[in-house]
Parts: C-alpha cells; sequence; structure tokens
C-alpha cells in the first residue's frame, strides 16, 4: 500500500506540475459555433421505469436541475474548455511520470505503476474524444454497434482505474446481445466515463460496487445503465452552474461526461436518464435498437 501511495503521489504531482506546458492537445480546426454550446444545459429525461438492475436499487426519484445563466456564453465555453483540456492534460503527465517505474521497479510497485499508466491514458484519451464530441469538432460514420461488444472494451478499459480504487465492477444483460445506429468507440467512451465518474464517486466506501448493465425494453429501446447503491449523487450532478463553478476536475469531468451522454441521445434519437436515490445513482443511456426480432434472451 505505502508503494501504491507513492507512486500516486508521485504521478498526481508531475500531472499538476505539467499542466502549464501542455499545449499540445488542444484539437485544431474548431467549430466556432460550437464553441458556444460546449457543455449545453441539456434538460434531465424523466426516470424510466425499466432501467437496468433496478430491482436492486432504492428506486430514485428524478433530479430536479436548477441553472445559472453565465454573463457571457463564449466566455464561459472558454474557460470550461480550459479547464477539461487541463484534465486531460494532468491524466497524460501522470501517466508520463509512472513510465520510468515501469523499466526501475519490479513485483507490485511494477504492477501498480503500470495500472496507473493504463487507468489514466484510458481516461485522456476517452476525455479528448467527448471533449472534441462536444467542440463539433469530429464528423463519425454510424455504423451498426453491438453492445456485448462495447460492454467488453468499456470492462478492459475501466479495469486499472477499478483495481487502483478499490472498487467491484459487476456487468450483466438481459440479452445475449444486441445492436443500435451509432459509433462504437464513441459510445464506449461516453458510457466509460460515466462508469469513471461513479467510480470516483463511492471510492473509500467499504466493499463499494458498481453496476454495468444492459437492457431492451419493450419500445424497442437499448439501456446501458451505470449504477451504485451507496451514497447519493453530488450536488453538482443535478445543478447547472456558471463557470466560474467549474474550476476543478472534480465538477469538470462529471460535467464532460453527463453533457457527452446527453448530446449523444440527442444525436442518435435516444435519451439520456438519471435517477437519484437517499443512496443511490442510475444514470442511464436509451438507445433505438436495431432489428429486434434478431435478439436472443439469455437463459435464466
Amino acid at each position: 500500500m505505502s508503494a501504491l501511495a507513492s507512486i500516486l503521489e508521485s504521478a498526481m504531482a508531475a500531472g499538476t506540475s505539467a499542466l502549464g506546458d501542455r499545449t499540445d492537445i488542444q484539437p485544431q480546426g474548431q467549430n466556432p459555433e460550437a464553441h458556444t454550446a460546449f457543455f449545453p444545459d441539456a434538460p434531465h429525461d424523466e426516470t424510466d421505469s425499466e432501467i437496468p438492475s433496478a430491482q436492486e436499487l432504492p428506486q430514485g426519484n428524478p433530479a430536479p436541475v436548477s441553472r445559472a445563466q453565465p454573463s457571457s456564453p463564449s466566455a464561459a465555453a472558454s474557460e470550461r474548455e480550459a479547464v477539461a483540456f487541463d484534465e486531460v492534460a494532468r491524466s497524460l503527465a501522470a501517466a508520463e511520470a509512472c513510465v520510468p517505474l515501469l523499466a526501475q521497479s519490479t513485483g507490485l510497485m511494477r504492477l501498480a505503476a503500470l495500472d496507473v499508466v493504463k487507468a489514466e491514458t484510458a481516461r485522456a484519451g476517452g476525455l479528448l474524444q467527448l471533449l472534441r464530441f462536444l467542440r463539433g469538432d469530429i464528423s463519425l460514420p454510424i455504423t451498426a454497434v453491438s453492445t456485448a461488444v462495447v460492454i467488453q472494451r468499456i470492462a478492459q478499459a475501466a479495469e486499472a482505474e477499478r483495481r487502483l480504487r478499490g472498487v467491484a465492477l459487476i456487468t450483466r444483460s438481459s440479452v445475449a446481445d444486441a445492436t443500435c445506429a451509432g459509433d462504437e468507440t464513441l459510445l464506449t467512451n461516453t458510457v466509460l466515463a460515466l462508469l469513471l465518474i461513479t467510480f470516483s464517486l463511492i471510492e473509500g466506501v467499504q466493499n463499494g460496487r458498481v453496476t454495468l448493465a444492459v437492457t431492451v425494453n419493450e419500445n424497442n429501446e437499448i439501456g446501458l445503465a451505470v449504477s451504485q447503491d451507496h451514497v447519493p449523487a453530488p450536488a453538482s450532478w443535478t445543478t447547472r452552474t456558471g463557470p466560474e463553478e467549474w474550476a476543478d476536475a472534480a465538477q469538470v469531468v462529471p460535467a464532460i461526461a453527463l453533457n457527452a451522454a446527453h448530446r449523444l441521445a440527442r444525436e442518435w434519437r435516444g435519451r439520456f436518464a438519471m435517477a437519484v436515490g437517499e443512496h443511490s445513482t442510475i444514470l442511464t443511456l436509451w438507445l433505438p435498437a436495431n432489428q429486434p426480432r434478431d435478439f436472443e434472451p439469455l437463459p435464466h
């Protein structure tokens, strides 16, 4: 544990000190019209009664949303972008700081350093694509996306961070596979971001666990849900605030994840629902499913 603590401390320190030197991550060719829409105030959908694994969690209520209008939308977008890209730079610098340990250390310390590198690079890569998606910088081809493949990719990408945070991940699905129209990598990174902010939410909770579930409802919608039944949602998840309150990663990373989920659902003709209970949160992406006759139910 002391070795892991030393690795994490040195990685975080390196990430903080390197923020001012990381100017190469800003994507070029920014769409000026998309700039003012960065972190849009997307409305929260009503809670669906068929959220996966709801039988294991206290039934939540739709989270009320309050909004404060920024004085200048373009200035707010610029400031939020700067903080968001700083967070990507911090992750890249933290991973870079641990690379020498991979060659110099052995045993558990080397494994811990490898987990830090994997976790931070997965986080940085995912956040960077979501930031570009929110800015309107990327246009992705629409293809058939397998939820079974997406869930497998998410579990693999989140494994290192899950171990570092000491959180258990449970995956379940009510169907063998289901497909929707979209982009596999963008869907993977969006749900992964929801998973990572939920990991962070319950870090330190004894026997903490997060459930990643897939289901198809009678309306032919695929539900991808990230849920936990330990703690309530923080206020920043349900409150739209001004740019001066988005000054640290603890708030900006959930903002990226939640706004990316809202935008993806809107563009793919689906919906994003947040349910919060006294000791639970459920974040669900509902997307139109393809060819329901081909779904193969799992055996009981």
